[in-house]
């Protein structure tokens, strides 16, 4: 039986931010994205956001505590356990993170001043093993956030330009310095004005609103390598969201549903198929045709 507390490196006693930052550390580590898709890797993610989903929700902790997993199977927490797969794991950590732009890409030592990165977009892509047997090409449409062609993807109106924020100087985020008993400490947060940015937009774009994008249809064409499984997923980077007044864009993550098929039950690579014989085929043995 897994100890939740163990796999993230945290004591029975550890706080719900302690949790949370330990969990960021070990998926900044484990993520299949950083590690080339690899298998241990991914199982690794897996493991690691379960642990973090059930101690992060203070019922499932409770019983977890007190009983163990088998207090999650019981029924002592208020909402059913199951373990995590890959899909699971990625819907969990882009819930709490916002997805790779801020966990992977975001400054260590505070917020950066500028455009900001377009969000990642999930895409559930079904599939028949027909299609994962021998690979396939599909086409998708996905609604996505495209850089406004009136305003170029500044969101400011044709003829003028994003002015510097006098609030924080261009540099996105503002200092306070506060004096307590045990001496000064200086507070960093985003600039209210400009958000972060650094620009400030005095005369908006009319189409967008000073957004720099508006929504669209995309085709995409994505390439499906045989073999692949329910909760598997490929990153077509570059082709999600594109950020507000001319951030870069962001993924898209296409995560593969593959469809029951009634002819075969799949077990990793391994096709398994009834066949209904009778007893004299049984007793002298007989040839019998079976779907390939």
């Amino acid at each position: 039986m897994a100890d939740f507390y163990a796999v993230l490196g945290v004591p029975r006693d550890a706080s719900d931010d302690d949790i949370k930052q330990a969990y960021r550390r070990l998926a900044m580590q484990w993520h299949p994205d950083r590690n080339g898709g690899s298998k241990e890797a991914e199982e690794k993610f897996k493991t690691i956001t379960e642990a973090y989903d059930v101690l992060r929700d203070s019922q499932k902790r409770a019983a977890f505590d007190r009983y163990g997993e088998a207090g999650l199977r019981g029924g002592g927490a208020q909402s059913a356990y199951e373990h995590v797969d890959l899909s699971d794991a990625l819907n969990i950590f882009m819930r709490d993170f916002g997805g790779f732009g801020d966990l992977f890409g975001g400054a260590a030592g505070g917020r950066r001043a500028g455009a900001r990165s377009g969000a990642d977009i999930k895409l559930p892509l079904p599939l028949t093993l027909t299609e994962v047997a021998t690979g396939v090409e599909k086409t998708a449409v996905v609604k996505v956030l495209d850089a406004c062609d009136k305003c170029e993807g500044s969101g400011a109106e044709p003829g003028t330009r994003p002015q510097g924020c006098g609030t924080c100087g261009g540099a996105g985020e503002v200092r306070r310095a506060q004096r307590s008993f045990f001496g000064q400490f200086v507070s960093v947060a985003p600039c209210p004005t400009c958000a972060g940015e650094g620009v400030v937009v005095s005369s908006p774009c009319k189409k967008c609103r000073g957004e720099g994008r508006v929504r669209a249809d995309r085709t995409l064409k994505i390439t499906i390598p045989p073999g692949v499984a329910t909760g598997q997923y490929m990153t077509l980077r570059g082709a999600g969201n594109v950020g507000p007044r001319g951030g870069t864009r962001g993924d898209v993550l296409v995560v593969f549903e593959v469809d029951d098929d009634e002819r075969f039950d799949r077990d990793g690579e391994d096709l398994f198929c009834e066949a209904l014989v009778t007893y004299p085929q049984l007793v002298f043995g007989a040839d019998i045709a079976v779907p390939g």
